[in-house]
């Protein structure tokens, strides 16, 4: 009998031994997401704190996070969403009627874009047809946006049509490659090409210190000095999609590029963690999204060249975010990752845990 309790006790302490280690990333990134689903405005389905395209990157954060922990706990919140939100209330018309948005169509095409790409990656997950069907409406509405002005390419804004800048035009390029790989139709990839092979020759791309403008002059010239993470991040999948598709190195080197010139020049603080040209883009309504949104394409950059530098920055970041930028009352990160936490906003929260994921699936 004591031989018996010996071996038990023996066989307890090697599997203490060998058991694998709890992830510093585990905790911080569940809280985060057990906060954000919690701000969740229940009548209209999206986020409180977080606008309306903010919230399509709120339920993309979500989307990764289940596919990440390969938990389904929240499919029934991505539905929720899906019903809901697809009729949202905007505001009022001048005589005092809601005028609503509907199946995630607004007045703006990039907005109209991040809710594409959102679920497409709900139907790769879930399977649920509707998800794919959605974005295919959705894209349906984008292509309305293009037009031969500036040679080519898709507006920013529509009631009127006005400015040709990077973040719609690659995210139409994202949201048509990525339904070309999901559905098969050609009519998706002669999309993504077209509007590639214009982007390309527009000079958005400043490929004298390879970072992305923002957009075109009413002279249809790229404008300057206006580089923000999320427009780095959506380019550089752009270009990795091409690259896959062409299997031409000249597009992932560009992206390469590309990702390297934010990583380490003006986005960056000395420290090598990741920030707006001004800080107070960060925690304004948009910039807040921005870091989350370049994280995001820069791990798919790493699943595409396997360059260990990808990771180790994503990882760093994680943990400087972990470390300086995690309220654990709250359970919730802020706006700046190199610290302070200052508040509480849903959109900062599901920047920041984009990041924590992707540290999280890179280091388990």
């Amino acid at each position: 009998m004591k031989h018996c309790i010996f071996l038990f006790s023996l066989w307890m302490y090697l599997s203490s031994c060998t058991a694998s280690p709890v992830s510093p990333y585990e905790e911080p990134m569940h809280n985060s997401m057990n906060a954000s689903v919690s701000w969740r405005n229940d009548t209209t389905g999206i986020w409180e704190t977080a606008g309306w395209w903010n919230s399509a990157n709120l339920l993309t954060a979500v989307i990764r996070y289940s596919e990440v922990t390969g938990s389904k706990q929240f499919y029934p919140l991505i539905d929720d969403v899906f019903t809901k939100a697809k009729q949202y209330r905007i505001g009022l018309d001048s005589i005092g009627n809601p005028v609503y948005c509907t199946n995630f169509i607004n007045d703006f095409y990039d907005d109209e874009a991040w809710w594409a790409l959102a679920w497409i990656e709900a139907f790769k997950i879930t399977d649920e047809q509707k998800y794919l069907q959605m974005a295919e409406i959705i894209f349906d509405d984008l292509t309305n946006g293009w037009s031969n002005e500036c040679g080519g390419g898709i507006y920013w804004k529509k009631n009127p049509h006005h400015y040709k800048n990077s973040i719609a035009n690659n995210l139409f390029s994202l949201t048509a490659i990525r339904l070309y790989k999901t559905t098969g139709k050609p009519v998706y990839l002669d999309w993504f090409e077209k509007n590639v092979d214009w982007y390309l020759q527009t000079g958005m791309i400043n490929m004298d210190i390879y970072q992305i403008e923002d957009g075109t002059t009413q002279d249809c010239e790229p404008n300057r000095n206006q580089h923000y993470n999320y427009n780095q991040g959506v380019a550089i999948a752009v270009l990795a999609e091409m690259f896959l598709h062409t299997n031409d190195d000249q597009y992932i080197e560009l992206a390469e590029k590309i990702a390297q010139s934010t990583i380490t020049t003006q986005l960056v603080t000395e420290n090598g963690i990741l920030k707006e040209m001004n800080p107070d883009i960060d925690k304004s309504n948009d910039g807040v999204q921005f870091k989350g949104v370049f994280i995001r394409h820069l791990a798919f950059l790493y699943e595409v060249t396997e360059n260990h530098v990808y990771k180790d920055f994503i990882i760093k970041n994680s943990e400087s975010i972990i470390k300086n930028n995690y309220d654990p009352v709250s359970g919730s990160f802020s706006y700046y990752w190199y610290g302070p936490f200052i508040e509480i906003n849903a959109a900062a929260n599901s920047c920041a845990l984009e990041c924590v994921i992707e540290g999280y699936e890179l280091t388990k």
